[in-house]
């Protein structure tokens, strides 16, 4: 898999990563990505859905082609260590009832602590809950408050690595991190 500008990134077979997308300075877009025992990869995330009968946003996924370009710089690529894949059944049930609710309006959303972040967040301390990712150290709390630290730490410097490079060789180029977190 690749993102804008850069080399191909190769992922781990049965493995969970969480992504950054840059969007705008220090502000990135969440997401998760799970491999297959092929190394199919399928990107589930919390999105705008302008077109779902009154909701702003809602859960979303899609395979990810290998070596796609989606315009945008992905920060980085977290693997989750411990995690047991579950069926792929499982994992969209997972997903699909980690928020009751959208609401009409993504200021609501954020209002209501519905975001993109949350989502991925949620999601981890539900895998982790239902013994999908195992391994870590203290509460299930704890240790999903830590990968949000690791995760936004290493995705802003990655943010600032990547508009210094810009800014003074004037190029696209930008090699995607993969830590194993």
């Amino acid at each position: 898999m690749a993102s804008a500008a850069t080399g191909s990134i190769s992922l781990a077979p049965l493995s969970l990563y969480v992504t950054t997308t840059q969007l705008s300075e220090a502000k990135f877009h969440w997401a998760l990505i799970a491999t297959d025992a092929n190394c199919s990869a399928i990107r589930h995330h919390w999105h705008e859905k302008p077109n779902l009968r009154d909701l702003a946003e809602g859960y979303g996924f899609q395979r990810v082609q290998p070596k796609s370009l989606t315009g945008r710089v992905v920060l980085g690529y977290f693997k989750i260590r411990g995690y047991i894949a579950p069926s792929p059944a499982t994992f969209a049930e997972i997903c699909e009832s980690t928020f009751e609710t959208s609401y009409s309006t993504v200021q609501l959303n954020r209002i209501n602590g519905i975001t993109c972040r949350t989502f991925v967040l949620k999601v981890l301390s539900t895998l982790c809950a239902r013994g999908f990712i195992t391994g870590y150290e203290g509460t299930i709390q704890n240790f999903v408050e830590c990968l949000e630290r690791v995760i936004t730490e290493q995705s802003r410097m990655a943010d600032n690595a990547y508009l210094t490079t810009f800014y003074t060789q004037r190029t696209l180029t930008f090699v995607s991190m993969v830590m194993v977190i």
